[in-house]
């Protein structure tokens, strides 16, 4: 799977695209645009619980990847693999596998959706994006991706308590 997609996806550039990923890389670095809507949405009392857990998923979710499977996988990045990898962003120093940003986006996509249910039209697509860009920019592999993205649902399912309350993608934890 990954010598047949990382190709795919990480020689396909435009300068255009090129800011496009770059930007999505940023944004979901460290879990910023999770971070920042949860903060926002702090501010309002009605929301300040599900906003609450939306910072304990993405915590979770870095913790385990960042604090425990990259240091047991170890798994190389492609640019230390092949010299031909088009990388476009900074050399993380970390180990691939899985991917951070993917695990803190979807477990970020996950609990937004729940915090602003109607926006999740919005969270994710951008979950997508920024693990997609990932890939893109040359710093993981597709797998890399796919697993962080499997590993933040999981956190995030478990988290907000995983019952779903009616409807796409409206959860919700007791009760």
């Amino acid at each position: 799977m990954d010598a047949a997609l990382f190709p795919l996806i990480n020689q396909s550039h435009s300068p255009a695209l090129d800011d496009v990923m770059l930007l999505a890389s940023a944004v979901g670095k460290a879990a910023f645009v999770w971070v920042a809507v949860a903060l926002i949405a702090m501010v309002y009392p009605a929301r300040r619980m599900a906003a609450f857990r939306v910072l304990i998923a993405v915590l979770c979710a870095y913790a385990l990847v960042d604090g425990v499977l990259k240091r047991v996988v170890d798994r190389d990045r492609p640019f230390v693999q092949h010299a031909d990898v088009r990388l476009i962003d900074q050399r993380p120093d970390t180990s691939s596998f899985p991917s951070g940003h993917a695990a803190s986006a979807f477990a970020g996509a996950l609990a937004t959706s729940r915090l602003f249910p109607a926006a999740r039209i919005v969270w994710w697509p951008l979950a997508i994006l920024i693990a997609v860009s990932r890939v893109y920019v040359g710093a993981h592999w597709p797998t890399d991706v796919l697993a962080g993205a499997l590993i933040g649902v999981a956190v995030a399912w478990f988290t907000l308590g995983g019952r779903r309350a009616g409807g796409l993608g409206g959860w919700r934890t007791g009760g």
